[in-house]
């Protein structure tokens, strides 16, 4: 089944809009389609029409070029982990030679049964695997609800973070929650005031009372009218036949429904806590567990397929550098990932071999950003490079912050950071796409891009979620073939790739090139 995925932004909780594109048979391993050249992959051409990547002819010039074989890469994955059953994904899954499925840290990592990578999403015994997690915003808001709810700004005594809780309270949205939490109580006590008006009336039989015989009742009392006035959208939106006992019953359950959800703010622990780490020591990384195919896998699955998909259920559809290997790194639940957790995974993948690290992912708010980039120069001072996806909101990220930044406590970019945007077919920005002249380096194709989903199937999605990993997978075919450059001199190589095309060369719009990279990784030094 092929299926046509909404823009992927790092929220990944897209619900799935099936196409009758292509059918595809897991069983035999074969895929029928009618518009097998509407769903090529475009981004990995160039032409005058088609502005993708120039993929293709870099590979073609490197066996023409390089005679010597390309070593092996192990791409990092920071992401919703995958899918490890997929047909197209498992062969290219980088795996622990040093550590066995015995429950047992047998390489002494500080991780046990480590084959594939990590979940910094779950609890020591497996008992629990995070799925969703809110936005930042929420988390910060419901960790400083308690301390604040029944404060104002002139009786707070931290003038400066009550105006950080009131900020969040309204990024978060709950300022309308909770002012749809207190009109529904002004809604409930007229319906009480009425039901006791009702109840005076002695030819009233409640119990029997429609919403159509409510309506029509010649009630001059003034605290009738008022209140009517108040519930009168709810009574023109039920059913005449509704029994009135019936609307005040269903609204005060309402009600409490509301209430709950407001108490649980301050009741209910963030579910994060379970993971039994300090949340503010980077150094305390060992906590987690070894299962990386949880439910909401399916954009980490998208992301790994972009990188190094096989292509054996359908060769039109191998991903970007199939001889990379995958690393997976379970970090960024549905909604926005922890600092910690990010940090830690990025850490990790240092210590155990990555050259690259794909982050599709990115907030507008974070408590600890210097725990993640303090992460980012470790990464660097160990030469590995990390791709970021700029975001899918369509801002201007030079004028506000974007995390994680990638830039040091002077605000200098970091030399092994990039951070990539999404342009269509003609080179123009996609219109989801956040950008900046200084925040974001470089751009790729990021829609209509097809790739691996759970299950053996396939789909056609768009974001920057997308674009970071066509970099990703080429700067992995760089560091594969031209091991002696530097971090920092494949990051100048990609950004000096980029090409200007008439529509994008005003907005100071670079796309990457892949061929041109790889004809100045071959000359760089020279």
């Amino acid at each position: 089944m092929f299926k046509l995925l909404p823009k992927m932004e790092k929220k990944f909780n897209v619900a799935f809009i099936a196409i009758a594109i292509f059918c595809l048979s897991p069983l035999n391993g074969k895929a029928q389609t009618s518009h097998k050249n509407q769903l090529s992959q475009w981004y990995k051409s160039y032409n005058d029409s088609t502005h993708g990547a120039n993929i293709d002819e870099a590979f073609k010039f490197l066996k023409q070029n390089k005679q010597t074989p390309p070593q092996k890469i192990i791409v990092g994955i920071i992401d919703s982990g995958i899918d490890t059953l997929s047909t197209d994904l498992k062969d290219a899954l980088w795996t622990n030679s040093k550590e066995k499925p015995d429950g047992k840290d047998n390489d002494r990592n500080g991780y046990i049964d480590d084959i594939h990578g990590w979940n910094f999403l779950g609890t020591k015994d497996k008992s629990f695997n995070m799925i969703s997690a809110g936005t930042e915003e929420f988390r910060q808001f419901k960790r400083l609800y308690p301390k604040y709810k029944n404060l104002t700004k002139e009786t707070a005594t931290d003038k400066a973070e009550f105006d950080f809780y009131e900020k969040m309270k309204k990024k978060a949205g709950i300022e309308s929650y909770i002012k749809f939490y207190q009109y529904n109580i002004l809604k409930l006590n007229a319906i009480q005031k009425m039901d006791s008006i009702l109840r005076k009336v002695s030819n009233i039989n409640r119990d029997t009372l429609t919403i159509k015989a409510l309506m029509s009742l010649p009630i001059k009392e003034k605290e009738w009218e008022s209140s009517t006035e108040m519930i009168l959208g709810d009574l023109l939106q039920s059913d005449k036949d509704e029994l009135w006992k019936n609307l005040a019953i269903n609204k005060e359950k309402e009600l409490g429904t509301i209430k709950k959800r407001i108490d649980s703010i301050e009741r209910d622990p963030d579910k994060r806590l379970l993971m039994g780490d300090n949340m503010e020591n980077a150094s305390d990384r060992f906590y987690g567990n070894s299962v990386l195919q949880i439910d909401g896998y399916d954009h980490g699955t998208f992301i790994a397929g972009v990188i190094a998909g096989q292509g054996i259920v359908n060769k039109d559809y191998q991903g970007v550098y199939p001889d990379a290997k995958l690393m997976i790194l379970r970090s960024s639940p549905n909604g926005d990932e922890y600092d910690k957790d990010i940090a830690s995974a990025i850490r990790y993948a240092v210590e155990n071999g990555a050259k690259v690290i794909n982050m599709s992912l990115g907030k507008y708010t974070s408590p600890n950003p210097q725990m993640v980039n303090d992460a980012i120069a470790y990464a660097a001072k160990k030469d590995v490079i990390i791709v970021q996806a700029a975001g899918n909101n369509g801002k201007d990220i030079d004028s506000i912050d974007y995390f994680p930044t990638g830039k040091n406590n002077k605000g200098i970019l970091y030399p092994n950071f990039i951070r990539v945007g999404s342009t269509d077919r003609k080179g123009n920005i996609c219109r989801f796409s956040n950008y900046g002249k200084n925040a974001v380096q470089i751009y790729a194709p990021g829609e209509d891009i097809i790739s691996v989903m759970p299950g053996n199937e396939y789909a056609a999605s768009q974001g920057t979620s997308i674009s970071a990993p066509i970099v990703c997978g080429i700067v992995a075919m760089l560091r594969a073939y031209f091991p002696k450059l530097k971090a920092a001199q494949i990051v100048d190589i990609i950004k000096r790739s980029g090409y200007s095309t008439n529509n994008s060369a005003e907005n100071n719009v670079k796309c990457i090139n892949a061929l041109t990279a790889v004809k100045l990784a071959m000359t760089y030094k020279k």
